[in-house]
């Protein structure tokens, strides 16, 4: 992690500027040094374990500074575990013709994952990682859930959960480990791939009406597929 500190904020700007923007750019520094204090104990702890003095520490700020940004641990957490999305937001900013070209706007995404893998991987190898993807799922699970609703609504709900699932892991991190970390391919190809696999499944699951007799097992056991309308938001670890 690169580790921003109060230090490093320079005013280079005409005599002229508002206080009120430095003032600006120094919360934004000292928040974000509080996030990366997060990110980097939870590469060894688990999140119940974290406390806000060493999380303070690391950050090299004081306790009061701490809860003056994030008024408590589970605010804290909650916003160490929306940094995929809050860096998705940055990096598509003002890029409205993303959200209509899937494959460049995971191209984007992936190539900033690739150029921090090891950020990417801790986060699944670590047990903290796995609960803070577990916290972010019912979010994406929700978006694509209500478009699938939309689209599909003559299918099954226990259909559209299951494709619901399936789009949300083929484009997740974890997807993006498999292609481009340990297969070899890189971010771009991997991007490419993804996309294809996401339009391979929306297209079956409209040919067939859902996914009938290709797999059984949601006609088996339909009544132990969680409705994720109902999951509990607040139960737990991209994309």
């Amino acid at each position: 992690m690169n580790h921003a500190t109060l230090d490093t904020i320079r005013d280079t700007t005409d005599d002229g500027v508002v206080e009120e923007s430095l003032n600006e750019r120094r919360a934004a520094v000292t928040r974000d040094a509080i996030r990366d204090a997060v990110q980097d104990i939870l590469v060894t702890e688990h999140p119940a374990s974290i406390s806000i003095p060493a999380v303070a520490e690391r950050a090299g700020v004081s306790v009061r500074t701490v809860y003056r940004y994030f008024p408590s641990k589970a605010a804290l957490l909650d916003d160490v575990a929306e940094a995929y999305m809050r860096r998705a937001d940055e990096l598509t900013e003002g890029r409205e013709d993303l959200f209509d070209d899937p494959a460049t706007y995971l191209k984007v995404l992936w190539r900033d994952f690739a150029t921090d893998v090891e950020a990417v991987r801790s986060q699944h190898t670590a047990t903290a990682g796995a609960d803070l993807r577990a916290h972010r799922l019912q979010g994406a699970r929700d978006g694509i859930r209500v478009r699938l609703d939309k689209a599909f609504p003559d299918t099954s709900d226990t259909d559209r959960a299951l494709l619901t699932d399936l789009l949300v892991a083929v484009p997740s991190s974890s997807m993006f480990l498999e292609l481009h970390d340990r297969m070899g391919h890189n971010a771009d190809l991997a991007a490419e791939l993804a996309v294809w696999m996401v339009g391979a499944l929306q297209r079956q699951f409209a040919e067939r009406g859902g996914f009938g007799s290709a797999v059984p097992s949601a006609r088996n056991n339909a009544d132990n597929v969680t409705p994720h309308n109902d999951t509990n938001k607040d139960d737990g670890a991209a994309t």
